[in-house]
């Protein structure tokens, strides 16, 4: 298994501001381009709460917890797990967020 990477290798490798402070990890479904915000789960059913705002999603300390609770809900061919970080002016999350399949795109979303 990879080394999880540190915020400080992160903050290099995207190119962001050293001051950029790391929120943690999100799950993020490109698709819809919303994040999970609440979650639950037991052997019969998962409950998930989606959010529009990469500020309301829920924030794992570590990438391992994040890519545990996406296969636990059964979304990880929906979803995937980005690093968030605060910038300053705004909430950055580093995944894709362009739809693969523009007819399924939320159309709360506005894109350019």
């Amino acid at each position: 298994m990879t080394k999880e990477p540190s915020p400080s290798q992160l903050k290099i490798q995207l190119g962001l501001a050293a001051d950029a402070t790391f929120l943690g990890w999100v799950i993020h479904q490109p698709l819809n381009d919303e994040y999970v915000v609440t979650y639950s789960s037991n052997q019969f059913m998962a409950n998930i709460g989606w959010g529009l705002s990469p500020q309301q999603a829920k924030k794992f300390k570590t990438l391992k917890k994040a890519t545990s609770i996406m296969d636990e809900l059964e979304i990880s061919e929906i979803a995937v797990v980005a690093p968030a970080f605060d910038v300053g002016t705004e909430i950055l999350v580093f995944a894709e967020s362009s739809p693969t399949k523009a007819e399924n795109a939320n159309p709360l979303r506005i894109r350019n």
